[in-house]
């Protein structure tokens, strides 16, 4: 499977070696309330998330009736006005805003939002007529995978690339909350590799540590539920994060990427100096006179000062045995040029 490594949504960069893309996901904690939406993107921006996500189903389409999930959905779902204004809301706040459609009548109220992106979520990622359907909107994708095996990860992304190359594969756990052992980060390296696609991670875990391991583990977008407090979270409780927690959250991912680095084994600018400090060299450990023969005796391999550098260690065994061409101070550099046969 071939795919792109970045792709832009607005002015944001979406890849490798690109900041993570962070979303909040709102979906289920504005309660159905407008205002309560409004102040989700407030706090979402001012953690540090660069976009938020919603939900958007037409419940007699997405649930049987009588069904929890129905019974939650007819309480949150937002009519297409509504939508409208979450996303000029958004537009205001220079926040991405995108959704998750449920069903087929939910993608059309997507389509006439035109949303810069589109999710799939992990128990839609085998409705393949509907992931086609996305699919065919040829707009940035996230899929989410909780549930899957990977031959079932691989026919919905080989479905969707059939169509629109600009794609991330979000590892999840559809667990709420995720239990530590049984998050298993590893697959987000095995997504990668496998399917040599842009990986993420949809995080259901109780806290903001997870999302850090997961980016040291490659994920470049990142998802966390939000909620203005633990209860306001609604079918979101436990699983949610607090504005404090999110922006934590934010912010330790942003120390992880610094640590990170660019991946190259090569000296840090700040390891230069050290370089010359610190790592030993061929130095006298007496008075050597012209003439005399180089021995273990007579050299060491020390550290001196900055100016203060010999040979490198590698010349070591090369040198035993040479001769000075002239008087060779205690604790002096050597030379090359201060040898002979």
């Amino acid at each position: 499977m071939t795919n792109i490594k970045s792709f832009k949504i607005d002015n944001i960069t979406i890849g490798i070696n690109e900041k993570v893309f962070i979303i909040a996901e709102i979906g289920a904690t504005h309660n159905g309330d407008l205002n309560q939406a409004f102040k989700l993107i407030d706090a979402a921006k001012d953690s540090g998330a660069q976009a938020v996500k919603l939900q958007t189903v037409v419940p007699d389409f997405s649930y049987c009736s009588g069904t929890l999930s129905h019974d939650i959905f007819t309480q949150l779902a937002f009519s297409i006005e509504e939508l409208s204004k979450i996303k000029e809301y958004c537009l205001k706040k220079d926040i991405i805003i995108f959704t998750t459609p449920g069903d087929f009548p939910s993608l059309e109220m997507v389509k006439n939002l035109n949303l810069p992106l589109v999710k799939i979520s992990s128990g839609l990622m085998n409705n393949l007529p509907l992931v086609e359907e996305v699919a065919k909107l040829n707009k940035p994708t996230i899929l989410s995978t909780g549930m899957a095996y990977m031959h079932e990860v691989e026919k919905s992304c080989n479905l969707i690339t059939k169509y629109n190359k600009s794609l991330v594969v979000l590892h999840c756990v559809s667990s709420y909350p995720s239990a530590d052992s049984k998050l298993n980060l590893n697959a987000i390296k095995k997504i990668a590799s496998n399917l040599n696609l842009l990986t993420g991670f949809s995080d259901h875990t109780y806290d903001e540590h997870a999302a850090s391991i997961a980016v040291a583990l490659g994920a470049v977008v990142l998802e966390k539920h939000l909620a203005l407090s633990d209860d306001l979270a609604g079918p979101e409780k436990g699983i949610a994060c607090t504005p404090s927690t999110f922006k934590l959250m934010v912010q330790k991912i942003r120390r992880t990427e610094k640590m990170l680095g660019m991946g190259e084994k090569v000296p840090m600018d700040v390891e230069m100096q050290g370089r010359k400090l610190n790592r030993r060299t061929i130095i006298s450990t007496n008075e050597i006179k012209k003439g005399e023969e180089i021995t273990t005796k007579n050299i060491a391999l020390m550290r001196g000062t900055l100016e203060h550098v010999g040979l490198n260690p590698e010349f070591y065994e090369q040198i035993l045995g040479l001769t000075a061409i002239r008087n060779i101070e205690k604790n002096e550099p050597i030379k090359l040029g201060m040898l002979s046969e």
